[in-house]
């Protein structure tokens, strides 16, 4: 009997320390800007019951930018964010998307800008001199140079115009 409820207690003891381990676990983990983002949209819970630590990783700025990746909510976003950045605190920011945002559970696409075309500066500087127009004229240029085969054969020409080798033209991408 004795051995029995010994056996007892150490099996309520791990029970309980395996409960205060999943608590530890749940309650270290941060809120990240998905988990706002998920507050503000569906659950929609009072600012007060988050922890300090949590308030603190509200972040204005990255919330308007996911939020702004909806096309329903650019315009809501473009208007408030004035306000939202710099002129009100965090907690009335949270209140405000919460009140103005309809509850339900979406999926944003991220949106990434374009990369950029980078062109070898040699290139631009020929380009620039061929045409006599400026930096950002002669990258709009390159782009539709670049963008049908015969504008890619017409800068082959302007390059070997100016005397510059086969073997760094090719390096372009000019050819098929």
């Amino acid at each position: 009997m004795v051995i029995q409820n010994k056996l007892q207690n150490q099996i309520k003891n791990r029970e309980r320390d395996e409960v205060l381990k999943i608590n530890l676990r749940v309650k270290i983990k941060k809120m990240t800007i998905f988990n706002w983002l998920n507050q503000i949209l569906f659950y929609k819970k009072g600012w007060t019951t988050f922890t300090v630590t949590d308030q603190k990783a509200f972040q204005p700025y990255m919330i308007n930018r996911f939020l702004s990746m909806n096309e329903e909510y650019v315009e809501i976003v473009n208007y408030f964010q004035k306000y939202s950045v710099g002129l009100l605190e965090s907690k009335e920011i949270y209140k405000w998307y919460c009140a103005i945002l309809p509850k339900r559970k979406q999926w944003n696409k991220y949106i990434k800008g374009k990369a950029k075309e980078k062109y070898e500066n040699w290139v631009i500087d020929i380009v620039k001199q061929y045409y006599e127009i400026s930096e950002k004229e002669c990258i709009d240029c390159l782009e539709l140079l670049y963008g049908t085969s015969e504008g890619k054969m017409q800068l082959k020409i302007i390059l070997e115009m100016h005397g510059i080798e086969n073997k760094k033209i090719k390096k372009l991408k000019l050819e098929k």
